[in-house]
């Protein structure tokens, strides 16, 4: 039998998808408590979304266009990306249809090097 022990470090965050926000898990969210705003991206390679920790040198230094970065709010359990047209673009890259289900659920796991969080959606 191989087993592979995994530490409480390695779990997963959660991210949730709703008609008008996406939200991070509390383990998730603690990845951007600094950050100053957010990048949302698709990974066309592997179908996954992708949430960039963006710093104010970044997002001052035009590396990002403006248009592109998202506002992300803390709470002490949780954090929240708004953008109705962030909503709209994953709606039809993956299909969400929020009249059948009104959230989609995923797992998530952090890049530290590139400071990304990366949402596995397997099975969209």
């Amino acid at each position: 039998m191989k087993i592979k022990w995994l530490s409480k470090d390695e779990s997963l965050g959660a991210v949730t998808i709703y008609d008008n926000n996406i939200r991070l898990s509390k383990k998730a969210a603690d990845y951007f408590l600094d950050a100053y705003a957010v990048a949302v991206g698709i990974d066309e390679d592997n179908n996954n979304i992708i949430i960039k920790n963006v710093s104010k040198e970044e997002a001052e230094s035009n590396r990002f266009d403006k248009s592109r970065l998202h506002k992300i709010s803390i709470k002490p359990n949780y954090g929240r990306i708004t953008g109705k047209q962030m909503i709209d673009e994953l709606k039809v890259n993956f299909g969400f249809d929020f009249s059948k289900k009104p959230t989609y659920k995923y797992s998530a796991r952090w890049n530290t090097g590139d400071k990304l969080l990366i949402v596995e959606m397997e099975g969209c």
